[in-house]
């Protein structure tokens, strides 16, 4: 078949680039690596450095037990100056007994957020323990107060999804594991049509007797041959290496990794139609695949507008994000992501069509 011929010539030619092989399977990896060691290296456990000013040790006792790093001072004059000097995240000063000054440098609103939840609680915890405290007291003096004084409750802590130390990274792993794939492999196959078709070979291919939808066919067995190895390879890498907990099927989730290289390879190849040289085609690349990546899982779309909701459903890594996202995190199964599934292989298949119809412009047969 003339497919299987096409194909067999794309083998030949991937495997005599090396940098091309490189750049698809194994920058991925390097880069899933990095991303792995900057979202793992920080987040809960980062230390906040503060000041203090004539804070109560119990609540500088209670901040330091939650990755706060007090630094006490003499004078809470000119607190600006002193965040500038010994970059604090903030300044706490107790004027009086009931009132605390606190100055945020705020150059990085998340991190004073962090110390302002963190100085909350540990208000609250001495006051809870003032309030056990004097309880206790009661009860000593009149053990019949026993049963009034409220005791402290024992909290049981369960997850649904995931274990008590999941961070960031693997909420956000399934994403990036579908996005590194679609966007290598419509990288790889655009510019790779576009160049048979700027250096004449399409054209060599349209004269010879073989059909619109073999050339469609044997570029996608070809392609798809090596998109199917770094699939193979990125997922093994994610799990075995990084050791990100997969909760469902490991088999399902290379299925949607490897549908996910087939989505991005026929959508490559129907883009470089469009474009007349190597520069056009990354020019595609803000239109079409930036603005899907914040609906691909990275920010939860439910909590959208009701509009961009809706965008949302004509974006193809909308839904290899939310199949990825629902076996590795939730555990889900076949049958849980049908739709999505259906939504992807949809996808395909209309841009196969759309491929063969767009032969066309260079032979009407």
């Amino acid at each position: 078949m003339s497919a299987f011929a096409i194909a067999k010539r794309i083998f030949i030619q991937m495997f005599r680039d090396k940098r091309t092989l490189a750049l698809m399977w194994f920058a991925p990896l390097m880069i899933f690596t990095l991303m792995y060691f900057l979202f793992t290296s920080s987040g809960a456990d980062a230390t906040y450095k503060v000041g203090v000013y004539n804070l109560n040790p119990e609540i500088v006792e209670n901040l330091e037990d939650n990755h706060i790093e007090a630094i006490v001072f003499s004078s809470e004059e000119q607190a600006e100056e002193s965040i500038k000097n010994n970059h604090l995240v903030a300044f706490i000063a107790e004027k009086d007994a009931g009132h605390i000054d606190v100055t945020y440098e705020n150059s990085a609103p998340a991190k004073s957020a962090v110390v302002r939840a963190k100085l909350q609680g540990a208000v609250i915890k001495m006051q809870m323990g003032a309030l056990m405290s004097l309880g206790q007291e009661a009860v000593e003096a009149n053990p019949n107060l026993a049963q009034a004084v409220p005791q402290q409750p024992t909290i049981n802590e369960q997850y649904l999804y995931g274990e008590d130390d999941s961070d960031y990274f693997t909420t956000i792993s399934p994403v990036l594991l579908g996005f590194f794939v679609f966007f290598l492999v419509f990288l790889i196959s655009g510019m790779a049509l576009l160049r048979e078709r700027t250096t004449g070979t399409l054209d060599k291919l349209l004269a010879a007797p073989v059909r619109r939808w073999e050339i469609i066919a044997g570029y996608l067995l070809g392609y798809g041959f090596f998109a199917f190895i770094q699939t193979l390879l990125l997922v093994e890498f994610v799990v075995h290496v990084l050791h990100v907990t997969v909760a469902g099927s490991l088999v399902l989730v290379m299925g949607i990794t490897f549908l996910s290289a087939l989505l991005a390879l026929s959508f490559g190849v129907l883009l470089s139609t469009f474009a007349a040289s190597e520069f056009q085609m990354v020019q595609f690349i803000p239109v079409v695949i930036i603005p899907q990546i914040f609906f691909s899982g990275i920010i939860e779309v439910g909590g959208l507008a009701d509009w961009l909701q809706f965008l949302a459903k004509f974006m193809p890594l909308y839904y290899i994000g939310n199949a990825l996202q629902s076996v590795m995190i939730k555990g889900g199964t076949l049958g849980d992501i049908g739709n999505d599934l259906l939504a992807i292989v949809l996808f395909i298949s209309f841009f196969t069509v759309l491929n063969v119809l767009g032969l066309k412009r260079y032979r009407k047969i």
